[in-house]
């Protein structure tokens, strides 16, 4: 049993709403101190074949031309994408990942969200999409992810 598995079983899965279930591990995965919370990623919204995340821009988001650092949204979109097709038995992870940056990223936030495009047994792709704070396309990611 992993660490995820461990905070969402405080509760009998068989007591807890999918709902429930969702917003226990958003709770969970916007605590761990990992690579998303150390670059200020927060999950915002889960459900089936959905999931979304925020990050607040700072100056340690930014690039030397000011926008925000294509690493700091190539990470948003994986992490909205591998958490839109995880599930309680499947683990996803990246096996190949393609970005378009569509203009710069500037403003309060960015935020995203991920859809699946094939869910399959073996290999799911998604599609992630980042806006700014005005609701702006800034980059479109498609996400090819394999089951452990």
């Amino acid at each position: 049993m992993d660490s995820l598995d461990k905070a969402v079983a405080t509760i009998p899965a068989q007591q807890m709403t999918k709902e429930e279930r969702y917003a226990s591990m958003i709770d969970y995965l916007n605590t761990v101190e990992d690579y998303n919370f150390h670059n200020g990623m927060k999950l915002t919204e889960l459900r089936d074949n959905y999931a979304a995340c925020k990050v607040m821009l700072a100056p340690e988001s930014m690039n030397s031309q000011g926008f925000t650092h294509g690493g700091l949204i190539f990470s948003l979109c994986d992490l909205a994408a591998g958490y839109a097709v995880m599930s309680e038995d499947r683990r996803p992870v990246t096996q190949q990942s393609n970005i378009n940056f569509l203009r710069p990223g500037v403003g309060e936030y960015l935020f995203c969200e991920a859809e699946p495009i094939k869910l399959g047994k073996k290999v799911s792709v998604v599609e992630s999409k980042v806006y700014d704070d005005q609701n702006r396309l800034i980059a479109e990611a498609t996400y090819t992810f394999v089951y452990l």
